[in-house]
């Protein structure tokens, strides 16, 4: 049998002021993605960024108005 086992794969993140430990199972290939997959992925990274720049400006708004 040729079968690829999942195991749990430690990341290191760039921005992790908690120093939490991050575990993934396998790895995203994007060259071999469904289209329609792809595009539910890419969609779903500019909605997170979206909200992240949203939230950002709000806070910003937040402290200029309590000066």
């Amino acid at each position: 049998m040729n079968k690829e086992v999942n195991r749990l794969k430690e990341i290191e993140l760039k921005n992790n002021p908690l120093g939490i430990r991050v575990y993934v199972v396998g790895e995203p290939d994007l060259d071999h993605m469904p289209e329609e997959e792809y595009n539910l992925f890419a969609s779903s990274l500019a909605l997170y960024i979206n909200d992240y720049v949203t939230k950002s400006e709000y806070d910003k708004e937040e402290k200029n108005d309590a000066v």
